[in-house]
């Protein structure tokens, strides 16, 4: 796997400074790179795309972190970043889409 560690963790940072995403899972606890392997990874055209989806532990509630980013060369553009909770009911939150 070729996956940068700082394509997850600025899409992580964004999600903890969310007003949303506090609010409904709490503060997020420290991330590390070993979350990443519990997730999924999925890339598709070429190698270009990547969906990756890592746990996301709260002080109140679990979620996960849903990354779709596309590479540019070297560096990879966030696509869309998602939050979703599912108890008590199914949400989800978005963080940025483009």
């Amino acid at each position: 796997m070729y996956l940068q560690p700082e394509l997850v963790n600025e899409a992580y940072d964004m999600a903890s400074k969310n007003e949303t995403v506090t609010q409904k899972l709490g503060d997020l606890s420290p991330y590390n790179f070993l979350r990443l392997i519990e997730g999924d990874v999925i890339y598709s055209n070429n190698d270009n795309t990547v969906e990756v989806t890592v746990n996301l532990l709260g002080t109140k509630k679990k979620g996960k972190l849903d990354i779709i980013a596309h590479r540019n060369g070297e560096n990879w553009k966030y696509q869309k970043i998602t939050v979703r909770i599912k108890k008590p009911k199914k949400e989800a939150i978005i963080i940025l889409k483009k």
